[in-house]
């Protein structure tokens, strides 16, 4: 498919082409970073540690927040102020990891109208237990954004050809829900 310059929006880049259901699917980066992000105390944490709010696409934004000592996740914030956490934690990696400085979202523009689809979030992976500091892999979380469930379908590695992470987005809102990674072990026993 030929790509198409939709439209760019500051600090917004859209890039997009026709799918084959009629729809423009574009792909629109916002940032993740401290300093493009608002930061929030959170009220329900009896520390308030502080959570970023996140631009995002079409009403919605994202919301970075600490889920365990070394881990972050995102909570992806529809029009409607509805938070649905994309518990990166318990389905791309156990381990520790840190988050990209940037999302992509797919979004679907029908009738001049944009829907956001799917998520794609850099996740670095620090799965050496010896060296827990290296990031020994980086997976890219593909999340499907529906009315009816937002959640991460999908975990690629961060060699996987663009066109086929694009893909992936793009047929992520007719996938199931991605299964829950094994618990992490050390010497035969759980560990939480």
């Amino acid at each position: 498919m030929k790509a198409v310059l939709v439209a760019v929006l500051s600090p917004l880049v859209l890039v997009g082409c026709p799918s084959s259901g009629g729809e423009a699917i574009a792909s629109v980066e916002t940032p993740l970073s401290a300093d493009s992000c608002r930061r929030e105390p959170d009220k329900n944490d009896p520390n308030e540690t502080p959570y970023l709010v996140c631009p995002g696409v079409a009403g919605y934004t994202l919301i970075v927040r600490r889920v365990d000592a070394g881990r972050e996740s995102i909570d992806v914030v529809d029009s409607a102020q509805r938070a649905q956490p994309l518990s990166y934690q318990e389905v791309v990696t156990r381990h520790m990891f840190t988050l990209g400085r940037t999302a992509e979202w797919r979004v679907a523009t029908q009738d001049g109208k944009q829907t956001p689809i799917a998520l794609i979030v850099r996740v670095q992976a620090r799965e050496a237990n010896d060296d827990p500091e290296k990031v020994t892999a980086t997976y890219l979380a593909v999340a499907k954004i529906t009315p009816q469930e937002t959640c991460v379908t999908d975990r690629l590695r961060e060699d996987t050809p663009p066109a086929d992470v694009h893909r992936a987005a793009d047929a992520a809102r007719d996938r199931p829900c991605a299964p829950l990674q094994p618990p992490m072990t050390e010497g035969g026993a759980i560990v939480r």
